[in-house]
């Protein structure tokens, strides 16, 4: 567990995680990143959310639930519900949530602007969205992956103030190179 918080302490710090949000995770699939992140804090409601049924699957997620729970040594204190959305629609509840979070799926969005206006009903006032992405060495790069393009920093917070959000701090990540080659976003919505 300490190797854990060691390797994701700027994650975690960043998205400041206290006893009581509700947060839900938008192409969630494995829910890695989830379970990880409620082993390290206690007492939140995590939404599970993916349009893949074929991928996202309660023995998936319960899998990666147990495994953290073996790491942290004691029972998780975190849950988890599963919601299957769609392309245009997260199927999440409306006015509910302290944090949503995006981790490496917003480049694989066919509906941006759909989407950006279901996550503004979600999310209680005040509430944040967080945007975890690899960025571009270049514009234009594709994603390793799924082969689709890639934002850049800037492309990436044009798309969200012209949905409605504001940016309002971020993160990089450089892994021992000179350019930034992964950033967490935070935004709000737009007043």
């Amino acid at each position: 567990m300490a190797d854990l918080q060691k390797m994701q302490q700027k994650e975690i710090s960043f998205y400041h995680f206290r006893s009581g949000q509700t947060i839900a995770s938008i192409g969630a699939q494995c829910c890695h990143w989830e379970a990880a992140y409620a082993a390290t804090t206690d007492s939140v409601t995590f939404y599970l959310e993916d349009i893949d049924s074929n991928k996202f699957k309660k023995g998936q997620v319960e899998f990666a639930w147990n495994y953290y729970v073996t790491l942290r040594g004691r029972p998780m204190t975190s849950d988890y519900k599963m919601i299957i959305g769609d392309e245009r629609s997260t199927a999440l509840p409306e006015n509910t949530f302290d944090k949503i979070m995006i981790i490496n799926s917003f480049h694989e969005f066919t509906f941006q602007a759909e989407m950006l206006a279901d996550i503004r009903k979600k999310l209680k006032p005040g509430g944040l969205l967080y945007i975890d992405e690899a960025l571009p060495k270049r514009q234009g790069q594709l994603h390793g992956i799924c082969s689709k393009p890639m934002f850049t920093n800037e492309e990436t917070i044009a798309i969200f103030e012209k949905n409605g959000f504001e940016y309002v701090d971020g993160v990089d990540f450089n892994y021992r190179q000179k350019t930034t080659v992964r950033k967490i976003f935070a935004f709000k919505i737009r007043e």
